[in-house]
């Protein structure tokens, strides 16, 4: 039988196996390397309709952690980059959760999910021409057959070039099997990057690339100015100007005013 031929969606070249594991609790799955990007994938994911019978696993405990923590996290990116007043869409944004979070700080930001019921955030969600100052995408790119495609997709579609995301990241050598990230259980993370893998990305879509930590990372075609880049990587002068740009957003948030307007849309259905 002949060996499948699987080839980096970034690079282009041929993949290497690397090791075989269950997916499931009952697919054997091969997963392959690349050494010219970075890039870490399984075979083709046959069995991702079985995977996302419910789109966000029973095993993920850390969403509503997470959330909080990216909202805040957010909070500075945005001011860093002198976005804060614009519009932004989180992209496949499950429950809508981080959505409504950055709605109550102030922030005009829309959530969108083809696979996820919008429970926190129905009513703010993306028109047919929505375009984008920034666009999040949390714990998605693990998700995903080919990067490089789904990115280029959001970038046409939005109009945008700044792209705020997580996805944990190895290095240098392929993850032991033991590494919770790969989530053998749930089946839904096909895809795994090196900071390098993500830079790579960044040239192809005429970006740079930013890494806050190994979860958290930027994609965007502006220029971060390298004191804005202490704030990021310092968390203590992160927690000073946090603390800042909360107090330069009191009397922003749109908790109450989001309250009204979606009375309102009722009384006219």
């Amino acid at each position: 039988m002949t060996e499948e031929i699987i080839k980096c969606p970034i690079s282009g070249k041929s993949m290497e196996p690397v090791f075989t594991e269950t997916i499931l609790r009952k697919y054997k799955v091969t997963y392959y390397y690349s050494k010219e990007s970075g890039l870490l994938k399984t075979e083709k994911p046959y069995w991702l309709n079985e995977a996302y019978q419910e789109a966000i696993s029973d095993t993920d405990t850390g969403i509503v952690q997470r959330s909080i923590a990216n909202s805040n996290l957010l909070k500075v990116i945005l001011g860093c980059l002198s976005v804060e007043k614009g519009k932004f869409l989180d992209v496949a944004g499950g429950y809508g959760l981080l959505t409504r979070m950055m709605r109550d700080k102030g922030f005009d930001c829309y959530t969108t999910d083809k696979y996820c019921q919008n429970i926190f955030a129905k009513t703010f969600e993306p028109s047919s021409n929505f375009k984008a100052d920034a666009l999040f995408a949390f714990e998605v790119l693990e998700h995903i057959v080919d990067p490089l495609e789904f990115l280029r997709a959001m970038i046409n579609q939005y109009g945008c070039k700044t792209i705020i995301f997580s996805t944990f990241t190895f290095t240098h050598t392929v993850p032991a099997k033991d590494w919770w990230y790969y989530s053998f259980e749930s089946g839904q993370h096909v895809t795994f990057y090196q900071p390098r893998t993500l830079s790579l990305l960044a040239e192809h879509l005429g970006c740079k690339y930013y890494m806050i930590n190994s979860g958290f990372h930027i994609l965007t075609d502006i220029e971060i100015p390298r004191i804005s880049r202490m704030l990021y990587h310092n968390k203590y002068i992160r927690r000073l100007y946090s603390i800042y740009i909360q107090r330069k957003r009191i009397g922003l948030s749109k908790t109450w005013d989001d309250h009204l307007k979606i009375k309102e849309q009722l009384k006219r259905s």
